[in-house]
């Protein structure tokens, strides 16, 4: 609402929200530009079928658009399914070891930047767990 308390007519108001929208795809695309060249980096030097990228659910300015997750080592999976195993079926004890994998995983951005984003964006972390999972596992029967 205006400073003055009148309401603005919905033409004002349609203009003033396209407006703000496109400065916010305008610095995420920006973002992104400088983010792509980390992930373009990242493919040649691990392989591009060797990453995954997520992207982030919206826009905050100063954050990465994207977070690239590497396929797990194998005493990363390991440790990642002894934990699994000890859990006995412990649903949060699976939770924890599935994002203590995923973190251990991620690649791109840095952590501090990372942990940021959690702060943003708290589901990013299963998600970047179950990547880090699916890029360790075999696809199909064959």
């Amino acid at each position: 609402m205006p400073e003055d308390g009148k309401i603005d007519d919905v033409a004002t108001i349609e203009a003033r929200r396209a407006e703000r929208k496109a400065g916010i795809a305008k610095a995420r695309a920006e973002q992104y530009g400088r983010d792509v060249v980390q992930v373009d980096r990242l493919e040649q030097e691990l392989g591009d079928d060797r990453v995954a990228v997520l992207k982030t659910p919206s826009f905050v300015a100063g954050l990465p658009t994207v977070i690239v997750v590497k396929t797990p080592t194998k005493p990363q999976f390991a440790r990642f399914r002894s934990q699994v195993q000890k859990s006995k079926s412990n649903s949060e004890a699976i939770g924890a070891a599935q994002q203590m994998l995923g973190d251990s995983c991620v690649i791109y951005p840095e952590r501090e930047i990372y942990d940021r984003m959690l702060g943003e964006w708290p589901a990013l972390q299963d998600n970047v767990g179950l990547e880090a999972i699916r890029l360790g596992e075999a696809e199909g029967k064959g």
